[in-house]
């Protein structure tokens, strides 16, 4: 395995796993002008977010992580918000202010977790979602994995433990004893789309599955994206203008919506089959004598927005 054009990010987050509330208050700072990488303003939004430093910083992190804020001027360093982050959290008709709904907790994973495969900031969520090919792990085990993955590129231990911590309290769901759901597992959104489950005390699980919660909608944003990044080299430029995917590409890529959103191979043929009646047929799939491929009818894919299709779950309930 290979990752050598990837960089190294497994910290920021202050041990902290992004929680709820926190994407509203963050989204609030940065539409009101305020910088969120500025030492200056740090007791600032202390205050105005209430929480203690290491908290804010953490936030800061982890609206940057979730790719919902674009970097406007680094001498200055301001950000806003990027127009899908308007759309969901922006103003009298946002799609979904406070995050109500389970679809925009798997667009939110999405927009985290997929990575270009050419050129990444890597993490150990990030690693587990697109490079992790097992069901079972522990702690112990995803060190040695993560390790040996990396190769020359180096990490502390300590730093590798406390990321591995965050990816388990950030999207593990923990059972007690009568195998009853613990509550207090729920301090983030994300252990609501079941990706991980706490097995014992030391051991998680992983299953691939149909993903019954994820809205189709958000899985045409997720193939329309991912079909844009793999035209494309690791300068953002175009290299090829295919209409034609794999179906194994969409399941097993790095990147792609079968690993980020840990699909089975028959969840994403039920998932394809509910894209191609939602774009009535611009994104479709044949499977004809073992010969599984995804095709798109767009006159130029790169002028088609992702989120194209998100309307219709948000405005259409």
């Amino acid at each position: 395995m290979s990752i050598e054009t990837s960089t190294l990010k497994f910290s920021g987050h202050q041990t902290f796993p992004i929680r709820y509330g926190w994407i509203y208050k963050i989204i609030h700072e940065v539409k009101e002008n305020k910088s969120i990488s500025s030492k200056e303003n740090i007791e600032q939004q202390m205050a105005s977010m209430g929480m203690g430093k290491n908290m804010v910083l953490s936030v800061r992190h982890w609206v940057r992580t979730l790719n919902l804020v674009t970097c406007t001027d680094k001498k200055q360093q301001s950000y806003a918000l990027t127009p899908l982050a308007q759309s969901l959290f922006v103003g009298n008709d946002a799609y979904d202010m406070y995050m109500d709904k389970i679809g925009t907790v798997w667009l939110l994973h999405w927009l985290t977790q997929s990575v270009n495969a050419q050129q990444s900031e890597l993490n150990t969520a990030r690693w587990f979602f697109n490079y992790f090919n097992g069901v079972r792990t522990n702690k112990e085990q995803l060190v040695k994995d993560i390790t040996r993955s990396l190769g020359e590129k180096k990490l502390t231990e300590a730093t590798l433990n406390k990321d591995i911590d965050c990816l388990f309290q950030m999207y593990g769901v923990k059972r007690t004893v009568a195998n009853k759901v613990n509550e207090d597992s729920f301090t983030s959104p994300f252990t609501e789309l079941g990706l991980i489950a706490q097995e014992s005390g030391k051991d998680y699980r992983s299953e691939l599955s149909p993903q019954k919660t994820l809205p189709v909608e958000v899985f045409a944003y997720s193939v329309i994206d991912f079909m844009q990044k793999k035209q494309k080299d690791c300068n953002g430029e175009i290299i090829n203008t295919q209409t034609t995917l794999s179906f194994d590409a969409l399941l097993t890529d790095v990147g792609s919506p079968g690993r980020v959103f840990r699909l089975s191979s028959s969840g994403l043929s039920d998932k394809l089959d509910q894209l191609e009646t939602l774009t009535q047929g611009q994104i479709a799939w044949t499977d004809t004598q073992g010969l599984r491929q995804v095709q798109h009818h767009f006159q130029d894919l790169h002028t088609v927005e992702p989120g194209m299709f998100l309307q219709y779950y948000y405005q259409g309930e």
